[in-house]
């Protein structure tokens, strides 16, 4: 499940950048793996520097951006904090020439209205990063807007067995949404984690270096475990979707109000604050795929 079929050089030229063989894996096994460098080490160790300088600054927490996906009891400040939008706070990341190659990835894996719905970066400091709770993106989604989606993960730091390396069920898309609940069954988690029946004993866990990538359908069960290793592991992941599509036979996704509690709290505490100015003007200044969000999320408002 590993390929090094393309270059970067092809990579930045290709409209199709994935094989036709590379396509039919992730349709079949639902990700697939590249673990030769897709990017410059110059380009990571430049994203890295600004990834980093912004965890740890704590940038994005007071507005709710920035918490600890480890935590069961609502922590944002602890051992693995993931940034969502970090383009928001840097535009010179929507300028990255990779988010143009992954948008023809996701567009060659579920169809040609794949746009990107959002960026975030999840780091693991050595020794101490937490786990990534076993789930599937698709489960955050509302089933009266459901949105297809793929996710591009890019090794910032070489990824191991030890600092958590990504891991995933294989064939898991092939079987719909399961059920989710908070992490841990706390009241006051951060993330949620798939409760429902699939084949942990067949999990294949993915380490990759610095600048090769995992790619992987919304569907997949996929998870990480905690970085018991001196080096630190960092992720910087885009999320793309399809347009929404209404699936009421889905039923309700229960779970989705039941995690993350004081984050919201906080985030509507912020934006009744005067946040709200600063969020306006903030996507005003950034590119187009951010502010394509904050217009759906205006209309979407404006309808209910």
């Amino acid at each position: 499940m590993r390929h090094a079929e393309f270059s970067e050089a092809s990579l930045g030229h290709a409209r199709h950048p994935l094989t036709v063989t590379q396509v039919a894996e992730f349709h079949r096994e639902g990700f697939l793996v590249i673990d030769v460098p897709q990017i410059s080490q110059s380009d990571i160790e430049w994203c890295r520097r600004i990834l980093l300088s912004m965890i740890t600054k704590g940038v994005g927490r007071k507005e709710g951006r920035s918490f600890d996906i480890s935590a069961r009891e609502g922590a944002d400040d602890g051992i693995t904090p993931q940034l969502f939008r970090p383009s928001l706070y840097a535009p010179e990341l929507s300028k990255w020439p990779y988010r143009r190659i992954a948008e023809s990835i996701a567009k060659q894996l579920i169809g040609p209205e794949a746009t990107l719905a959002g960026d975030n970066s999840v780091f693991k400091p050595s020794r101490v990063g937490g786990p990534t709770p076993w789930h599937q993106d698709e489960a955050h989604n509302d089933p009266n807007a459901y949105q297809e989606q793929v996710t591009i993960w890019i090794a910032m730091f070489d990824t191991t067995l030890d600092n958590g390396a990504m891991a995933f069920i294989p064939r898991s898309h092939l079987g719909g949404v399961l059920p989710h609940r908070p992490y841990g069954g706390s009241s006051d988690a951060n993330a949620i984690e798939c409760c429902g029946v699939f084949d942990l004993e067949g999990a294949k866990v993915c380490p990759i270096p610095a600048g090769g990538i995992t790619i992987h359908h919304g569907l997949t069960v996929h998870g990480a475990s905690g970085n018991r290793s001196d080096a630190p592991r960092l992720g910087y992941i885009f999320n793309y979707k399809n347009p929404p599509k209404p699936r009421p036979e889905l039923g309700p996704f229960s779970w989705n109000q039941q995690v993350g509690k004081s984050i919201h709290r906080r985030r509507q505490s912020w934006l009744l604050r005067g946040g709200v100015f600063i969020e306006v003007l903030r996507y005003l200044r950034s590119d187009r795929d951010n502010l394509k969000h904050f217009f759906r999320q205006v209309a979407k408002r404006l309808k209910r």
